[in-house]
Formats: structure tokens, C-alpha cells, sequence
């Protein structure tokens, strides 16, 4: 008697193959993707239903040769089967999650999987049939084990390599089918490798028993893979939902970083982004960064710039200002914005003699006029520079220590750098200590006004006084070189100013109510006064309430005053309407000497102390000076000569029949004290030259 198999069990048991290889892919793409977050609940699951799915297979294939008899099945071999196929269930989910990784890995995966498959199938036909070991016919089963190897290897590399793309719902029926079809060919090329001589059992007068076993296996198999697969489905989908979500959360955070950490104007680092990048260079440190330089960046004067340009044409100006900065610092360098016009940047393990020249370079490549439109503008910059070593590292003292510096460096004339010490910090103690005291200074009456004498040097008669603003502060002696550059930047300069103006010319009444001579008092002011516009008024109301003529009054400024020399002739024009006079103090020290006096009219030029220090015993010096009173007498001027403290300086003056200024006739005075002075040198008969007053 032959055995054939069933037509309809064999279509049954392809159906159950394929749906156990759709499970085996399912299970496979969620094992890979939830990888550790799959519990042991779910691992559990997923191994029955495979183990389940392969027993099913078993059971019908041996089903379909069985239908024309009658058979006792041993229930305990069947129970030793369905392990046996959950132990190959698991193995598989195993080293599949795992991969395989060579080809000795490959070996001893399709062995130990045969093993326990030949196990399942030998287990369950011997549970249907009375099948001994013995029994079997070697070369059918060396045959089957070989089928076996095959198809496990196709099967291993068939599922790794799917698992590895893009898995859509066509692609797993697809692959699901073919799997399913070559799995089968297991049963039906193997089933001749029980014996052959082994008594079949008498045939059955029904036969569909064995059939409807066989549907009821299939369908409980097939529910319980169908179900344990969508399951997983249902969670690769959470999890792609899950998946999209935390990328859109992920592209947002980038987005909003991207925002955050970026200046909208320029598209450079901002300083949330400076910060961030600060904390996170000391936090790699790791020994290997041993300093840290924070280099802090300003323009002198970019309110003007967005005053002359409009804010558009400022932000042009950074825009373009931004890329030569890039073009100066190295790549290792991130320039970042902190706001406004001021930049920032953090250099490692740099040496002082390295910052110095990068400042340089950057102070350079400001100096050429930047291109906006129609115009060219340029604007010097200003640079603070601290460095701490990373073991004693303060970061809020660092970019302070950094912004300190570049105060100083703007207090110091601007267009430089300045690198922070302790002796600069004492200083900027001192200023905030002389700010302070000044804002307090009118109105307790701190400031006096002194008064040294100006005299014809060819016959010794005082022709006019300057008024010298003294300070008795309570914090001791504060010379005017220290306090009156702080008083220009607190924006004190403007009151202090009109009270040594108003001062000044009440004396000088007072003076002209005694019956004395007639003189002229010069007053200095400085470039912030001169920058007012309504400098001329003050001035003006000043000379009607004091009740002193305008020509005898004369306004000093000095050559920075000039440097704007359109702002300046308008000003000028302004105070010779009003009838005062116009000294250039300090004359000589400047590039813009020549340049100012060739375009505004000045009624004195007063030579600094520094040109007559140098022309006794040389040629050249005296040479210098001598052209420059020449200069002075030929465009109409008085010449004044400052700093005359010997005989012999004074001897050498006396022949170009100038004015003098200086300790060889008085010491800056009280009014009281001046006033005496005055009255020697006016004792002095037939207007004779004498040596200067003791006091």
C-alpha cells in the first residue's frame, strides 16, 4: 500500500507555511526594532505561536498522506513535538535578532536548527504512526536532513536580508508566499524517511476525520500566528507613529536651537550661544586646554554711523564689518554677536604675544572704509582682552574682566586693545570711585577756579588769564588730567563746564569793577561741551547774565575738538556771531593742526609745552617752532607759548615778541592769590622784565 498525500491538506498545509513565514518576518522586524524594550511577555508569546505554527505545519503535512487511514495518536510524542518546535521557534528569534556574523556562525545555526527540526518532525510522525528510529531508511533521512540544511540556510539569508529594507505590506506577503511554498517542500521530500516496510494502519471507511483535524490545527495555528503578528504590527505601527513624533519633536528642538543660538541680522553665533559654547570648552577641557582668552569687540562709534546711514545701512555695515572680522580670525575662531555692536570670542590656550597681534591684525582691517551705497564710512573698534588659567577659571569674572578692558581701551582714545590686570581693575575702582564723587561735587561746592597769568613777553604786562578748574574732593587730590575725562564720560563735563564759565567771567567783572586793566579770560572746553548744539546758546546767556563783554571772553579747545571739522565750523561761526574770542590749545601735538586752521578762523594759537622743551640745544626743534609762530602771526592769531619755566626758555621767546604762559610767572592761583600777581607784575616800572613772584 502507497501512501499519497491529499490534494486539499497539502493547499492547507502551504496556507499555514506561509502564514508562519509572515509571522516569522513580522516577529523579525519588531524583535530588530524594539530590540531591548520587547518584554519577556511578548518573546513568550512570539515563541509559542512560531512553535505552534511549525508543529501545525508538521502535523498537517503528515495529515495529507494519512486521510485514507485510520490512526491512534500518542498525545505525549505530540507534546514532545510541539517543544521541540517552540525550542526551534525560539532559537530562530534568537541568532536571527542577533544576526550572523560568519560563517562558522552560519554552520552551527543551520545544525543546531535541523536538530531540533528533524526532532519535531521524527517526534510527531511517531506520535501519529508506530515509527521507530530504527525503522527509518537512512539514505531518505540523510536525504531529508540535507533538504533541511538547504532550506534553512535559504531561509536564514532570505529573512536577514529582508528584515534589512524597507518593509511595506506587499513585500512581506510576497516574501511570506515564497518562504511558505519552499518551506512545505520540507514535509513532501521527506516524508519517504520514515520506513517503508512499516505496517500502514488498515484503511479508514471515512475519511474525514484525519481532514477535519487537519482544518481544526490550521485554523487554531493560523489564529494564533495571525494573531501574535498583528500584534506586533499594531506596535511597529505605535512605534513608527512614536518614531515620527520624536523626529518632528527632534527637527523642532533643531530648529529652535537653531533660532536660539543665532543672530537673525548677521547669521552668526549669538550670545546664548557663546555662553553655551563657553561651559562646553570647559567642560572638555580634560587637561588638555590649560588657558582660556575672552576677547570682547565694540565699535567706537556706530551710533553715527546708524545716525548718518539709517538703521538699514547700519546693519549693512555690521553684515559687511562681520566678514572681515571672519577673514582675519583663524578657522579654530567662532566670532559670535553678544548684541548691538558688540562682538565676542574665546581663544584656547593662546600667549599673550598671539592675542596682541590679532588684535592688530583685527584693528587693520578696520581702519578701510566700508562701501554702503553711495557713501564710504569707517569706524575704528575697540578691544578688551582677559585670560584666566583653566584651574583658576571664573567665568562671570572672565567676561567681565574682558568688558572692563574694553572700557579702558575706549577710555584710553579708542581704535586699541587693552588686555585686563589687577592694576588695571584698581583703576577702574579709582574711576567708579571719582564717577561717584563727582555727581555730588557742585553741589557741595568741591570745585574752585584758578587762574594763571598770561604775559607780553617783550615788556612783561599780563594781557589775560586762563581759568584752571581745581578739584578739593574728598578723596584727596584729583588732578584735572585724571577727573576731567571721567566727568566727559558720566556726562558731569556739561554742568561742570557752564559753572567754571559762569565762574570765570564773574570774576573777570569783578575784576573789571576795580578799575583794572582791560584783559581777556580764557576758558577751556572740552570735546563733549563743544558737541553740543546748544553750546553757543549757553555761552550767550551766560555773558548776559554776568554782564561781561563777549571779546573779552576766549573759548580753548583743542585739536580732537577739530577733527569734525564740518560740526566744528558751525560752531565757530556760532561764537564769533556772539563776539567771543577762539583759541587752539595744545597746538602742534596733532595731525590736524595745519588741516584746522587752513578752514576756521581762530583768533589765538597756543603752542604746547611739549615743542619748547625740545628747542633749547636743538636746531631742528627751534626751527619747527619758529614756523610755527610764524604761521600763527600770519593768519592774524596771538601766539601764546605754554610751559615756560627757565630764564633761558624765556630769553629765547622774548625775541619773536609773543605771549607767555607758564611757572617762570605764576603757579595757577586763586582768584585772591592771582590778583596779587597781578599787582607786582603792574608795580614793575617802565613795563621792565623782572624774575618771577615768590608766593
Amino acid at each position: 500500500m502507497s501512501m499519497l498525500p491529499h490534494m486539499s491538506l497539502v493547499f492547507l498545509s502551504i496556507i499555514v507555511s506561509v502564514a508562519i513565514s509572515y509571522t516569522v518576518l513580522i516577529l523579525m522586524e519588531y524583535v530588530k526594532k524594539r530590540k531591548a524594550a520587547v518584554n519577556q511577555r511578548s518573546r513568550l508569546i512570539g515563541v509559542v505561536a512560531l512553535g505552534s505554527g511549525f508543529f501545525g505545519m508538521h502535523l498537517i503535512g503528515i495529515l495529507t498522506f494519512m486521510a485514507e487511514y485510520r490512526f491512534a495518536p500518542r498525545f505525549w510524542l505530540l507534546g514532545l513535538s510541539l517543544i521541540s518546535a517552540c525550542l526551534t521557534a525560539a532559537y530562530v528569534l534568537r541568532i536571527l535578532t542577533r544576526g550572523i556574523h560568519s560563517r562558522r556562525e552560519m554552520l552551527q545555526s543551520l545544525l543546531i536548527t535541523t536538530f531540533f527540526a528533524k526532532a519535531a518532525h521524527f517526534l510527531s510522525l511517531s506520535g501519529m504512526l508506530n515509527v521507530r528510529f530504527g525503522s527509518i531508511s537512512p539514505g531518505y533521512y540523510l536525504l531529508s536532513a540535507v533538504m533541511v540544511l538547504a532550506i534553512c540556510y535559504f531561509g536564514f539569508r532570505f529573512i536577514l536580508q529582508t528584515t534589512t529594507q524597507n518593509a511595506t505590506e506587499g513585500k512581506r506577503i510576497r516574501n511570506a508566499v515564497i518562504m511558505g511554498v519552499v518551506l512545505s517542500l520540507l514535509h513532501y521530500t521527506s516524508m519517504k524517511t520514515f520506513y517503508a516496510n512499516t505496517p500502514l494502519p488498515p484503511p479508514a471507511t471515512e475519511g474525514m476525520w484525519a481532514i477535519n483535524t487537519a482544518i481544526v490545527v490550521a485554523s487554531i495555528v493560523t489564529l494564533l500566528l495571525l494573531s501574535s503578528a498583528n500584534l506586533a504590527l499594531v506596535d511597529l505601527r505605535a512605534l513608527r507613529t512614536e518614531t515620527g513624533l520624536l523626529q518632528q519633536v527632534k527637527e523642532s528642538e533643531s530648529r529652535f536651537r537653531t533660532l536660539a543660538y543665532t543672530d537673525q541680522l548677521t547669521g552668526m553665533p549669538n550670545r546664548h550661544w557663546f555662553f553655551a559654547h563657553f561651559r562646553e570648552l570647559l567642560d572638555s577641557a580634560d587637561g588638555k586646554i590649560e588657558s582660556i582668552g575672552v576677547v570682547l569687540l565694540d565699535f567706537d562709534d556706530f551710533k553715527s554711523i546708524n545716525e548718518l546711514l539709517g538703521h538699514d545701512g547700519g546693519d549693512q555695515f555690521l553684515k559687511k564689518v562681520v566678514s572681515r572680522l571672519k577673514a582675519v580670525l583663524p578657522e579654530t575662531v567662532q566670532l559670535a554677536r553678544l548684541g548691538g555692536d558688540e562682538f565676542v570670542f574665546a581663544v584656547t590656550n593662546a600667549k599673550k604675544s598671539y592675542l596682541e597681534q590679532l588684535c592688530r591684525d583685527i584693528l587693520s582691517v578696520m581702519h578701510e572704509p566700508i562701501q554702503i551705497g553711495e557713501r564710504r564710512v569707517a569706524s575704528g573698534i575697540s578691544i578688551g582682552i582677559s585670560c584666566q588659567k583653566v584651574a583658576e577659571l571664573n567665568e562671570e569674572s572672565l567676561i567681565k574682566q574682558a568688558d572692563l578692558a574694553l572700557f579702558m581701551a575706549k577710555s584710553s582714545g579708542k581704535e586699541s586693545y587693552e588686555f585686563f590686570s589687577p592694576e588695571l581693575l584698581d583703576s577702574s575702582i579709582r574711576k567708579q570711585e571719582i564717577t561717584a564723587a563727582l555727581q555730588q561735587a557742585l553741589l557741595n561746592g568741591e570745585f574752585m577756579v584758578y587762574y594763571q597769568p598770561q604775559v607780553e613777553l617783550l615788556n612783561g604786562r599780563i594781557i589775560g588769564f586762563e581759568a584752571l578748574l581745581r578739584w578739593n574732593s574728598v578723596l584727596g587730590v584729583v588732578s584735572p588730567s585724571e577727573f576731567i575725562p571721567v566727568a566727559e564720560e558720566c556726562g558731569a563735563i556739561h554742568s561742570i563746564g557752564e559753572w567754571v564759565l559762569r565762574e570765570a567771567c564773574l570774576q573777570l567783572n569783578a575784576w573789571r569793577r576795580e578799575g583794572r586793566p582791560d584783559i581777556h579770560v580764557s576758558v577751556n572746553v572740552s570735546a563733549k561741551q563743544f558737541g553740543d548744539p546748544e553750546f553757543a546758546e549757553k555761552v550767550a546767556r551766560i555773558l548776559i547774565e554776568t554782564n561781561v563783554p563777549a571779546e573779552y571772553v576766549e573759548i580753548e579747545i583743542t585739536e580732537s575738538v577739530m577733527l569734525d571739522l564740518d560740526t566744528a565750523a558751525g560752531l565757530v561761526e556760532e561764537l564769533q556771531e556772539i563776539g567771543v574770542k577762539l583759541a587752539i590749545d595744545d597746538f602742534g601735538t596733532g595731525y590736524s593742526s595745519l588741516n584746522a586752521v587752513k578752514k576756521i578762523q581762530i583768533d589765538t594759537l597756543k603752542i604746547d609745552k611739549s615743542l619748547v622743551d625740545e628747542v633749547l640745544g636743538s636746531d631742528r626743534s627751534m626751527a619747527i617752532l619758529a614756523t610755527i609762530i610764524e604761521l600763527g602771526k600770519n593768519l592774524g592769531a596771538e601766539v601764546v607759548v605754554e610751559g615756560l619755566e627757565t630764564i633761558e626758555q624765556v630769553t629765547l621767546m622774548r625775541q619773536y615778541e609773543i605771549i607767555g604762559q607758564g611757572y617762570y610767572f605764576s603757579r595757577p592761583l586763586p582768584a585772591d592769590k592771582a590778583t596779587k600777581v597781578w599787582d607786582k607784575y603792574l608795580e614793575q616800572p617802565n613795563g621792565l622784565y623782572r624774575a618771577p613772584i615768590l608766593y
